[in-house]
């Protein structure tokens, strides 16, 4: 005789009916199983619904990335574990730099301006030669197509360094976020996707054993390319005060991210001022809007203690990429979206024989203007 559903579990059923006639394709993840071996988890949707679809994984398989609107689906091709990155690189004066930030999920927008830009190709194929692509974090969450930007990084990053350029990605709040398991502000698809895969949390899917959870944990919270130097937030005055290294800070937020975090002691209290207001995933003080507006004099101690000329930062979103501090910092985040007419709004910065430029999705550049002096 079978037993009738209790009620908590046909509301369950119910629920995870609900969630897979609404989900979208997503994917793939490259998890560890319970085994410890790599599997490609992704959701695929079909007539009768959406379901897991599970196939094995190890380094030199090939994946796809399914296509979005009109981009074209791409391959990627897994590697072996990645390398810690480096806190500080050089790169030719010749070499270009192409800067973008806070690209939260609009992978549609920032595709349209890589291609128009001429980084990359109607493929999605690197096209920037010896040139150097540097995201400003906050790849992560509000936009639904988080994973897609991802595996192309993970992607672009190979395709460059054949090509004698580079990638890097530095981590913004919404990475450490998305990590440790915050997620307020994950779009509903992956809320959905996690259900479906069968995680109790998104963040599952990102966990130092998977491929791009290790990945993202490798790279660095600031990085000094040539004379800039390259992070999400802001060094603050009060991060100099404590005198604190770019190993230093590279290395404390991978070990919170491996979730070795302290328990107590001077080494607790670094590690929750770096992911604090002061820290540099979070800090905004560089705008006037701000409270605790850093002096100029204190952009000065930054760049003097870190041996740079110039600061580029995202996360604080401006109207247009704005020169501050005289040019001394530089604030890149202008938030991707359509306009009223259905036109992308987005801006990068791209650094070119010693000029600044603001560069647009249609392929313009424009120099940067000079900002006004500060009053003494």
């Amino acid at each position: 005789m079978t037993r009738p559903l209790s009620i908590a579990t046909a509301l369950a059923l119910l629920l995870l009916l609900r969630v897979a006639a609404a989900a979208e394709a997503d994917g793939p993840y490259v998890v560890r199983n319970a085994a410890g071996n790599l599997e490609a988890w992704s959701v695929q949707v079909a007539a009768e619904g959406a379901r897991k679809q599970v196939a094995p994984a190890a380094a030199g398989s090939t994946l796809v990335v399914a296509a979005v609107g009109s981009l074209p689906a791409f391959e990627v091709t897994l590697r072996a574990p990645a390398e810690v990155a480096p806190d500080t690189v050089t790169a030719g004066a010749r070499q270009p730099l192409f800067v973008v930030a806070d690209t939260h999920g609009e992978y549609q927008i920032l595709a349209g301006m890589l291609m128009k830009q001429g980084v990359v190709d109607q493929t999605l194929r690197w096209k920037f030669g010896r040139g150097r692509l540097v995201f400003l974090g906050d790849v992560f969450d509000r936009g639904a197509h988080q994973v897609e930007i991802l595996w192309w990084i993970y992607a672009l990053e190979a395709q460059a360094r054949q090509a004698g350029g580079a990638v890097y990605l530095v981590l913004g709040n919404h990475e450490t976020m998305a990590l440790r398991g915050d997620a307020r502000y994950l779009n509903t698809k992956y809320h959905e996707t996690a259900q479906l895969l069968g995680v109790d949390a998104y963040a599952r899917l990102f966990d130092a054993g998977s491929v791009l959870g290790q990945w993202l944990r490798s790279k660095p919270t600031v990085l000094k390319l040539n004379d800039y130097l390259c992070l999400h937030g802001g060094i603050s005055p009060a991060l100099v005060d404590r005198k604190l290294s770019l190993p230093g800070i590279n290395g404390a937020v991978r070990a919170a991210l491996e979730g070795h975090e302290p328990a107590a002691g001077a080494e607790r209290e670094r590690a929750e001022f770096l992911f604090g207001e002061s820290g540099p995933l979070w800090y905004r003080g560089y705008f006037p809007a701000e409270s605790g507006q850093a002096a100029p004099a204190d952009i000065d101690r930054i760049r003097k203690y870190f041996g740079v000329q110039a600061i580029l930062v995202g996360h604080t979103k401006v109207p247009t990429i704005t020169s501050l501090y005289d040019g001394r910092v530089i604030a890149v985040q202008v938030y991707p979206r359509q306009d009223s007419f259905g036109n992308p709004v987005f801006e990068a910065l791209l650094i070119r024989d010693g000029a600044r430029l603001r560069a647009w999705p249609d392929g313009r550049t424009e120099k940067l203007a000079p900002f006004p002096k500060e009053k003494p």
